[in-house]
């Protein structure tokens, strides 16, 4: 009855006729408005007190809000796919999370999250423990021999990008062009365990280039002669051959591209020229040459293989002008002296370079059957749709150019695609130099391009997609 009674106050009023509004007005007003403004204070530190204690008693039901930096080459990995890893986060921590962008600087981004108190420093982490168990993304500069290089990354990039696969380590090699001898740097971005694992795989290949290069290096400068003599017998008279006769490595690529990695060993014309295949059995051949010639060299061995009498297509042991080491070579022809029988000649091509030499009987000797296990490693080759200019014949200034653009006898990495083969077998290649600084170049087009061969009729066009090689990194 209280409230309805006091609800009734107009009525009251009329009773209070004697008494004076305007004082009695403002009594009550002040009144009503100390007594609201109290009660409203009253209220917020009570809230606040009773909030101070919930806190501290871990039983508050308010939500807060929590800042966490995180790097920038980590937001990635905290967001995870198409932002799997953060609603994870949130649906095990009740709490909603949001980046602040208007907080963010060049190192870091913040994540706010928002939410119970235990919830949100629960996000807060999972979100650190989300970033330590990344492993730590490191550098580390290496410097390689130039000369390998080109194996490191491989055509089209495809050796570097095997490196990168297997690490899981980012490797960027320097695309500065160096001189002759000097080193390339190369830097390596990854966890320590891939880093270790790139710096190993390119360090097998700078290995793999140095076995290569190991036996031939000191090898001089093959010799050029005119007519290729492997060109002036005929292999298939029965009569001449003897069981001494082995077997000659082919060219055929096994890539759909037709290229494989080859040496330019020997040089007559750009129409005729010897390659060896890189790979283990340029390793091989390297050991056989190492063992010959220890071999040899023992004069008993010597006197024992000591031969008086050869035949065209035999396959003997000699040395190679002032050389010391023994190499295999087929006898091409025969020099008889008729009145003195040891002033005999010989002429030789060397199986494995490609090499001509003219040597006295004296000077071959028999070969040991095991040493015809591994095959004949120079392929005889021909430059692609090219022909001399003017012709017919190559001239000699276009001989000297070609052999130093392909690098003769340097033992530096070239490419050959096998274009076709012509009726006696002899693939027809285009070569493309990959050792110029300017970038891959074709060897037959810069002959074109400096007036020393020209495209033979119907191939004028050839050029279109063999200009040059780029390869990617």
């Amino acid at each position: 009855h209280f409230y309805k009674r006091l609800y009734q106050g107009p009525s009251l009023c009329q009773m209070s006729d004697n008494l004076s509004r305007s004082y009695i007005g403002s009594v009550v007003l002040g009144l009503a408005l100390a007594g609201g403004a109290g009660l409203c204070l009253y209220l917020l530190m009570r809230k606040e007190e009773d909030w101070e204690g919930e806190v501290q008693g871990g039983v508050t039901s308010r939500q807060v809000a929590i800042d966490v930096k995180i790097p920038r080459d980590m937001v990635g990995v905290v967001i995870g796919r198409q932002g799997s890893n953060i609603r994870e986060i949130q649906a095990k921590t009740e709490t909603r999370i949001h980046f602040r962008d208007e907080l963010e600087t060049e190192q870091f981004r913040v994540a706010c999250i928002r939410g119970l108190p235990d919830d949100a420093q629960l996000a807060e982490i999972l979100i650190h423990q989300t970033i330590s168990q990344q492993p730590r993304v490191e550098t580390l500069t290496m410097y390689v021999p130039g000369r390998a290089v080109g194996r490191i990354i491989g055509r089209g990039g495809e050796s570097v990008k095997e490196i990168q696969r297997v690490s899981r380590c980012k490797v960027d090699i320097d695309r500065g062009a160096l001189g002759e001898g000097m080193e390339k740097k190369i830097v390596l971005k990854g966890a320590s365990d891939q880093i270790s694992m790139a710096k190993q795989l390119i360090e097998d290949k700078v290995k793999e280039e140095d076995m290569m290069r190991s036996s031939v290096g000191g090898r001089q400068a093959r010799i050029k002669y005119k007519e290729p003599l492997f060109l002036n017998y005929d292999q298939d008279e029965p009569e001449e051959q003897t069981s001494l006769q082995g077997d000659q490595e082919e060219l055929k690529p096994t890539g759909s591209d037709n290229c494989m990695e080859v040496f330019v060993s020997a040089i007559s014309t750009p129409g005729a020229f010897w390659v060896q295949k890189i790979g283990p059995k340029s390793v091989d051949l390297d050991k056989l040459t190492q063992t010959m010639t220890e071999y040899y060299k023992d004069e008993a061995n010597q006197k024992y293989h000591q031969t008086t009498s050869v035949s065209t297509g035999d396959i003997v042991a000699c040395r190679f002008s002032s050389e010391d080491s023994f190499y295999r070579a087929k006898v091409v022809a025969v020099k008889e002296d008729s009145y003195d029988a040891s002033k005999s000649t010989v002429d030789l091509d060397f199986v494995d370079y490609g090499d001509y030499e003219e040597k006295s009987i004296n000077e071959i000797y028999e070969l040991r059957t095991d040493f015809l296990k591994l095959k004949f490693q120079a392929i005889q080759c021909s430059l692609a749709h090219l022909k001399a200019s003017p012709g017919p014949e190559w001239s000699a200034t276009a001989c000297d150019q070609f052999e130093d653009l392909t690098h003769c006898a340097m033992w530096k990495v070239v490419w050959a695609k096998v274009v076709e083969y012509q009726p006696s077998g002899v693939p027809c290649v285009e070569l493309i130099d990959t050792n110029h600084a300017g970038g891959d170049r074709n060897i037959g087009h810069e002959l074109v391009k400096q007036g020393l061969a020209e495209w033979e009729e119907g191939d004028d066009d050839v050029v279109v997609d063999t200009v040059t090689v780029t390869r990617d990194n």
